[in-house]
C-alpha cells in the first residue's frame, strides 16, 4: 500500500471516528444499559407476572377480555415470551391502522383470567432509554441517524485496521512506545483498545446497522412477499371473528418439531393479509431461539395452514437483536459485552484525545 492510499485512508479513519464520536458517547452508555433491560424492568416492576399454574384461559377468550376493556381499539397481533414472561400473554391493540409499530400492549395473565391496566412499556426507564438509542428522540429520522452514524463506524474500524493492523507489529502489544508525547500516549491506547474489540465492535455495529433499518425491511416484506402470498384475499373484508386463534396456532405448530408461537399477526394488520393470521414460530435454546419460521393460518377455515421460510435479509434482522444487546446467554454473556463496551468509549475517548493533543502539539 503506498504512501497516497495510507493518507487517504487514516484521514476516512480520521473524520469518520470524529463525526460518530458524540453520538458513540450516547449509543454506548444507553446501550450498556439495554444490556440489562431485563433485570431492570424486573427490579422496576414494569411487566407483571402471573400467578402460578396451569392456564385457564384460551387465547380466543384472551382477546375478548382484552377489547372488553378497550371496545374501540383494534386487535393488531398476540405475543408470548414463555422464557422472560411465563402464562403472560401481550395483546396489541390500536385506535387507528393495524400497524403493529402503533399498537399499545395490554397484558393479560392465562393462569387467572387477570387484564393488567396501564401496561406502558415505551414510558418504562428501559422504553425511554430504548427510544435514545434507537432513534435519539427523533423518530425515523433518528432511526436513519443511528443507521448512518454505525455505517460511519463500521467504516472508521475498517480503514482503522488497514492502517494500523501492519504498525502494531512494531511494538510489543499492551505496551506503549517510549515516546512521552501525550499524543503518541492515547494514540497507542486508541490501537490498543481497537485491536482489542475490532471483532466485537464489527459485530454490534453491523447489528445496529440492519435493527436502524428494520423497520424499512418489514414495510418492504409486507409490501412485496407477504402481499404476494395474500393477493387472493386482498379485496376480502378483514375477517373481524377470531373465535378460530386457538385451533389456528395449534394447526401452526403442527410439526414443527417442539417449536412453538411467539407471535400472531392478526388478519388485516401489515404482517397478515384479511383472511390469515400469520404465525411466527421459535424453538430451541440461545441465539437459536431468535431464528424464527413463519405459518400462514386461514382464519375461516383453521385447518389450511401454510409454512413459509422467512427471507434471508429478515432472519439476518432477527439475529442481529440478540448479538446487538448480548441478552442470549444469560447473565455471563450480558457482562462479557458490558466490559467490551467499557472499552469501547476507551476506543472512542482515546482516539478524540489524541487528535485534540495532536493538533495541540502542532500548533505549539
Amino acid at each position: 500500500m503506498n504512501a497516497a492510499t495510507t493518507r487517504r485512508l487514516l484521514a476516512l479513519h480520521r473524520w469518520c471516528g470524529l463525526l460518530v464520536s458524540a453520538n458513540l458517547l450516547v449509543l454506548t452508555l444507553s446501550g450498556l444499559i439495554l444490556i440489562f433491560h431485563d433485570e431492570i424492568d424486573d427490579a422496576l416492576g414494569v411487566v407483571p407476572h402471573a400467578a402460578s399454574g396451569p392456564a385457564q384461559l384460551s387465547l380466543s377468550r384472551a382477546l375478548d377480555l382484552a377489547l372488553a376493556a378497550k371496545p374501540h381499539a383494534k386487535p393488531v397481533f398476540l405475543f408470548q415470551d414463555q422464557e422472560r414472561h411465563p402464562g403472560l400473554l401481550f395483546v396489541g391493540l390500536s385506535e387507528g391502522a393495524r400497524r403493529l409499530d402503533s399498537a399499545k400492549p395490554v397484558a393479560i395473565d392465562l393462569r387467572q383470567g387477570r387484564l393488567f391496566e396501564g401496561l406502558d412499556l415505551d414510558g418504562s426507564f428501559t422504553g425511554i432509554v430504548l427510544e435514545l438509542h434507537a432513534e435519539l428522540f427523533a423518530g425515523p429520522i433518528g432511526r436513519i441517524l443511528v443507521g448512518v452514524v454505525a455505517l460511519a463506524f463500521l467504516i472508521s474500524l475498517i480503514s482503522g485496521a488497514i492502517v494500523y493492523g501492519p504498525l502494531m507489529k512494531k511494538f510489543a502489544f499492551g505496551l506503549v512506545r517510549r515516546d512521552k508525547a501525550r499524543r503518541t500516549l492515547f494514540a497507542d491506547l486508541h490501537k490498543l483498545f481497537g485491536a482489542a474489540t475490532l471483532g466485537w465492535t464489527f459485530v454490534v455495529a453491523g447489528s445496529g446497522l440492519l435493527l436502524s433499518v428494520g423497520s424499512f425491511l418489514l414495510q418492504y416484506y409486507s409490501a412485496t412477499e407477504l402481499a404476494m402470498l395474500g393477493k387472493p384475499y386482498a379485496s376480502e373484508p378483514v375477517v373481524d371473528d377470531l373465535s378460530t386463534i386457538d385451533r389456528a396456532v395449534q394447526q401452526a405448530e403442527r410439526g414443527q418439531h417442539g417449536r412453538h408461537w411467539s407471535l400472531v399477526a392478526l388478519p388485516g394488520s401489515d404482517l397478515a393479509s384479511p383472511r390469515h393470521y400469520t404465525v411466527l414460530l421459535q424453538g430451541g435454546a440461545g441465539i437459536e431461539a431468535r431464528v424464527l419460521t413463519m405459518a400462514l393460518v386461514d382464519a375461516r377455515e383453521p385447518t389450511r395452514a401454510e409454512a413459509h421460510q422467512l427471507p434471508l435479509y429478515l432472519r439476518a434482522l432477527l439475529l442481529s437483536e440478540p448479538l446487538h444487546f448480548g441478552d442470549y446467554g444469560g447473565l455471563p454473556l450480558k457482562l462479557v459485552w458490558t466490559l467490551f463496551g467499557l472499552a469501547t468509549l476507551g476506543l472512542s475517548a482515546s482516539g478524540v484525545w489524541a487528535f485534540r493533543t495532536g493538533r495541540r502539539e502542532s500548533r505549539a
